[in-house]
């Protein structure tokens, strides 16, 4: 039996790093107060609990703490973004890598508002599109937005989000750093966007139900939710100024406080130390993988940037079927299917069944990469993987 492995790190990161976990218990066992509403001991160390997450995520990504939003979830990010922003008949720029957190805002504000939503076919097969594509089609009509993945989550290709940033000026660029956050070094203020929404359950390694919005300083989207915020009780409507003003409603405290800890230990180990582990691990699966007969890798470029994320398939074995059998016989935990991405399975060619996803994480080994060739290489194609 080959080493037992959690492979699924693109969908979220486990285990979590040492401290995650004691930081969110200790949050409810001390101090459990609702941030900033109240003067009394547990709201000012849940206040502390909550800025304390902020500045940690905000210098981790080179960003400004004063405009570090945390919130449910990037994808509450995204909509708040483009719901926001986006108005009847106005037209945004995407690529066919996005994910449906992308994806089905766009096609909603397509359908109710007449959003014009012009998707970017990349000549090059791995489905990134150049800068000088995402330009060309920009200058083709007004473009309100160009809304961007920075890394795929089908096959983790790191899109080159700077240069794309200034081939597009002035048009503002959001970008979805679901898969890049703490697994690619990021500094916010260096790529030129104007917003990026991440998640804190994957590469950041915090716990679930954690969201990240960075906002440079000309822009600030209309809050999606109306509410309570602790501050300006007086008045009815929201606040003006950030972070309330986009932050309504009782936050997930633990979940923050779990967040900073693991803010902690990836500054401690150093997220471009973290990108060349996982990279290292991805080489040796991809052409491990690659030797095998029947196996195909799809759209990965070794000469290209890539998060630890891979996708394949192997012909004639239905994904799902073989995913089972890693799982049960050796302990291989990854994921088949369209992951969330039907846009890029159709860039890809790999739509509609999809493919098998592997992600490494920190925690990974070498046995772990190894391990997965040669559970692939032994599966017998014609047993069912329940036997």
């Amino acid at each position: 039996m080959t080493t037992p492995a959690y492979l699924d790190n693109a969908a979220t990161s486990f285990p979590k790093p040492p401290g995650v976990a004691r930081a969110v218990a200790s949050f409810l066992d001390t101090s459990a107060g609702n941030p900033g509403r109240g003067g009394h001991r547990l709201a000012v160390a849940a206040s502390r609990a909550v800025e304390g997450a902020r500045d940690a995520v905000a210098q981790l990504l080179g960003a400004d703490p004063e405009r570090t939003l945390l919130g449910p979830g990037c994808t509450f990010w995204l909509n708040t973004l483009l719901q926001g922003l986006l108005e009847p008949g106005d037209r945004v720029v995407c690529s066919q890598l996005e994910h449906n957190a992308v994806m089905r805002p766009l096609r909603w504000l397509e359908a109710q508002r007449g959003v014009i939503v012009h998707s970017v076919a990349a000549a090059h097969p791995w489905g990134v599109p150049t800068p000088a594509e995402l330009r060309a089609a920009v200058v083709l009509a007004p473009t309100k937005l160009v809304v961007i993945t920075h890394a795929s989550n089908v096959t983790g290709a790191v899109l080159p989000v700077a240069a794309i940033t200034r081939a597009v000026a002035p048009v503002p660029v959001i970008v979805d750093a679901a898969q890049s956050a703490g697994s690619v070094p990021i500094d916010f203020a260096e790529l030129g966007v104007a917003a990026l929404a991440c998640s804190g359950h994957k590469g950041l390694l915090g716990p679930p139900g954690v969201g990240v919005l960075l906002l440079d300083d000309q822009l600030t989207p209309p809050p999606l939710l109306h509410g309570g915020t602790g501050s300006r009780s007086e008045s009815e409507l929201m606040p003006s100024l950030l972070p309330d003003a986009l932050e309504a409603g009782t936050p997930n405290s633990p979940g923050y406080a779990g967040l900073e800890a693991s803010c902690a230990w990836l500054e401690e180990r150093g997220v471009a130390a973290i990108q060349a582990h996982e990279n290292q691990l991805l080489a040796i699966a991809a052409q491990g993988l690659a030797g095998l007969p029947d196996v195909e890798l799809i759209g990965f470029d070794p000469q290209q940037p890539h998060t630890g994320t891979l996708s394949f398939r192997v012909q004639g074995v239905d994904n799902g079927e073989l995913a089972l059998w890693l799982d049960r016989r050796h302990g291989i935990q990854l994921r088949p299917g369209l992951h969330c991405a039907p846009a890029a399975h159709r860039r890809l060619g790999s739509f509609p069944a999809g493919t098998l996803r592997a992600g490494f994480g920190p925690f990974n080994t070498v046995a772990h990469a190894q391990g997965l060739v040669a559970a692939v290489a032994s599966f017998p194609k014609r047993t069912q993987a329940q036997a």
